[in-house]
């Protein structure tokens, strides 16, 4: 069969722009066709990238000038614990950077970075059907064939490679019933816009809290801060332009959102709870009709890879957005699509086995290593310090300092590859465990987040080298410590004899 193109990119956002723009630069005569559904996008949810994203972005597609100048520098995460003994915003716990952060990263708005890395994708020489939709997928005699619906009227497309990037829609792992659910985490999100939100720099909290304003360098509400209560999260993503993201992330067996008249009214009813949410929203008004949904949030294909066609960015699956990993696995999936058809172009041969099979390893690993089971011990300060800077310094250690070694190559691997990663990552995962028993012994104990008020823990930084490892020392010494406290308490005899369901915990 005769082909059209070249590469058939399905989905138009950050995830399919990338790798049409990325294929363009590099391999400059391949006809490359963008496939995207939207006349335009819309106000997808703020989102902050990583270190690793933040380099993908700024390095690997050269966006600094448009990161700079349409979107915020991102001061590292911040998280803020309370408890029901006071619900005053100065004797709130906190972890987050004392001084302004090393590497950059940043809080994007979505529709504009979509829309910018998709123009860039079309300047470098990308065809563009927009709105067309994708009737169908099929794989003929070694040629790839999409149909689409574009200004009313079918189109055939025949392509060498289809790249499905269309995100949740996830065309191709439907098409091969290869999409999985994650039942081992059952967490739902809401979020919404807000304006109006108080400055937690500004000079009104600063005046009225002297201590807090002393006990940090940093700009607080350039972070993304983190709202934690035991089951839930909520974020604070601040936007270009005065709007801000806030969004709820829970375990739906251990949290529900209270009831109410609107999504919107619930998220901030529920926020308003907490102290410095009060401090921050209490004025705030939600954005009419920017209010979205999902649940549940995490899913995955069980291969990614297979002749004529690759899956990239959350098409290839979702976990968590505690630590802001999504656009992490779009930098990774990308790159290893635009270097396999680069490879298969020049007579190469992919290894279809072994991409997938790296990418459910390094997913996985993820999940049992950082996300699994954390949110019962989110609400925990005590706990969630040591968690903190054992993950943010082993992620220093391993994806981020890969990249400083090798800015391109860095993205060619997955997290957690090879067996010195392995190691690690069981290692975490088991640390990660011994945070939940903790947790759930405290909570039986009545001592869960005792310790969430009067308390700043201030880092001073991380950084690419092997001097991070002193900080994740520094982690496992606070979980360890964190064990031996625990060790002494006693469960009340009433507890034991009829436990708390771990449901309802």
């Amino acid at each position: 069969m005769s082909v059209t193109h070249d590469v058939i990119v399905i989905g138009g956002s950050v995830s399919g722009a990338s790798t049409a723009l990325l294929l363009k630069r590099e391999v400059p005569d391949l006809r490359v066709a963008l496939v995207e559904r939207s006349g335009e996008f819309d106000r997808k949810v703020g989102e902050a990238t990583t270190e690793v994203s933040g380099n993908f972005l700024a390095k690997r597609l050269g966006l600094t000038g448009h990161l700079t100048h349409h979107h915020i520098t991102k001061q590292g995460l911040r998280f803020w614990f309370a408890n029901d003994k006071s619900d005053d915003f100065g004797r709130c716990g906190e972890i987050g950077a004392f001084y302004q952060v090393r590497m950059p990263s940043f809080q994007v708005d979505r529709q504009v970075l979509d829309q910018h890395i998709l123009d860039l994708a079309v300047a470098a020489g990308a065809e563009l059907l927009r709105p067309a939709k994708v009737a169908s997928v099929d794989f003929e005699d070694g040629v790839s064939v999409v149909r689409v619906e574009s200004a009313g009227k079918p189109t055939e497309l025949r392509a060498r490679w289809v790249v499905d990037a269309s995100g949740r829609a996830a065309v191709l792992a439907r098409k091969f019933s290869t999409l999985n659910p994650l039942p081992e985490h059952p967490t739902n999100s809401v979020w919404a816009r807000f304006r109006g939100v108080a400055d937690l720099d500004g000079f009104e909290l600063r005046s009225r809290y002297p201590e807090y304003a002393r006990a940090c360098q940093a700009s607080r509400t350039a972070a993304t801060n983190h709202l934690t209560g035991y089951g839930w999260w909520c974020w604070i993503i601040p936007l270009k332009g005065g709007d801000t993201s806030v969004g709820i992330v829970y375990d739906e067996r251990l949290f529900s959102l209270p009831p109410g008249e609107s999504l919107g009214s619930r998220l901030r009813d529920h926020v308003l709870k907490h102290p410095v949410g009060r401090e921050l929203f209490e004025t705030a008004e939600v954005v009419v009709g920017d209010v979205k949904a999902y649940s549940p949030l995490p899913y995955f294909s069980s291969e990614i890879a297979g002749p004529g066609w690759q899956i990239v960015g959350d098409a290839a699956g979702f976990l968590d957005p505690l630590y802001s990993a999504g656009l992490d696995f779009c930098s990774w999936t990308v790159s290893a699509a635009v270097n396999r058809i680069i490879m298969e172009r020049a007579g190469g041969k992919a290894d279809y086995p072994d991409i997938n099979a790296r990418f459910l390893r390094s997913y996985h690993a993820w999940f049992h290593a950082l996300i699994k089971d954390k949110y019962h011990y989110l609400g925990d300060a005590d706990l969630m310090q040591a968690a903190f800077i054992m993950d943010i310094g082993w992620f220093y250690f391993g994806p981020v300092r890969e990249l400083c070694i090798c800015p391109k190559g860095g993205f060619e691997r997955f997290p957690f590859e090879g067996p010195i990663d392995g190691a690690v990552a069981k290692f975490m995962a088991f640390a990660n465990r011994r945070l939940k028993s903790i947790a759930l012994k405290r909570r039986a104990c009545g001592t869960y987040g005792a310790n969430n008020l009067d308390h700043r823990m201030m880092v001073s930084g991380f950084e690419p080298t092997p001097k991070v490892l002193r900080a994740v020392l520094k982690g496992v010494l606070l979980w360890l410590r964190a064990e031996w406290k625990t060790l002494f308490l006693r469960i009340p005899p009433e507890v034991t004899k009829n436990p708390v369901p771990a449901a309802v915990q």
